[in-house]
């Protein structure tokens, strides 16, 4: 199964318009489709979540290697699937989905238009997504690289933002079964096995973007937009206007 596809199952969305300028930051997908700016905003993970998955990828030869390449294959969502992460959303629960448009009965197919585009970027450059729920290519590769030679022990990434990268890339999935993860991983101090495979807390509700509250508000009209939550750093709703 492709990224896109995996994209299209979990969220429930294809077709719809064409897409303009899809921008992928941590944190928010961004794109313009028709007259309509959609955006898509998820949970962005702290890095020693990313530690655990540099540290998952690196125990194993095969994932390794693909990642050391630039390519990461699909296979790597089962990965994060079993620490505990969704690497692809698992349904609209953990997005905040915003349009433009005035229809506000349910998704629009704007939204759809756009997962859509983030699924076939994804085929094209899977590190989109890592991207998006907080850590860029590079960093990423370098994390597993300095994690597998014991160069850097598994605590904070070292983040570089616009990385870009040409290197080809593969989607083959791999058929691993997850029971290959739990038996063969190793860790090492400072992260133990204990915290590297344990019970991961609830994840923190998604932090939203500079202008993401504006955008909202704009979008909404009368008074939804009067009920809607100011995303202020004190959190303390709209007033109701006079």
């Amino acid at each position: 199964m492709s990224w896109s596809e995996l994209v299209a199952e979990a969220l429930g969305a294809s077709g719809g318009p064409p897409v303009e300028r899809l921008r992928v930051r941590p944190g928010e997908a961004l794109a313009r489709v028709g007259e309509h700016e959609v955006s898509l905003i998820r949970t962005v993970w702290p890095d020693p979540e990313w530690s655990r998955v540099c540290a998952a990828l690196a125990s194993q030869p095969m994932f390794r290697a693909r990642v050391l390449a630039g390519e990461l294959p699909e296979a790597t969502e089962r990965v994060f699937a079993l620490l505990g992460l969704d690497l692809v959303p698992e349904g609209w629960g953990g997005l905040v989905a915003t349009c433009s448009c005035d229809r506000w009965s349910g998704r629009c197919h704007h939204l759809s238009a756009v997962v859509r585009a983030l699924g076939e970027e994804a085929d094209r450059d899977p590190f989109v997504l890592t991207r998006w729920a907080g850590l860029e290519k590079r960093s990423m590769i370098e994390l597993v690289e300095g994690i597998a030679a014991g160069t850097k022990s598994p605590e904070v990434p070292d983040r570089k933002s616009g990385d870009e990268d040409d290197s080809p890339l593969s989607h083959e999935g791999e058929d691993v079964s997850p029971d290959v993860f739990a038996s063969r991983a190793r860790t090492s101090s400072p992260l133990s096995p204990h915290a590297f495979w344990g019970t991961l807390a609830p994840p923190p509700p998604p932090a939203l973007p500079e202008g993401a509250g504006d955008r909202v508000k704009a979008a909404a009209p009368g008074h939804v937009a009067d009920e809607l939550p100011g995303f202020t750093s004190s959190s303390r709703p709209l007033s109701r206007s006079k």
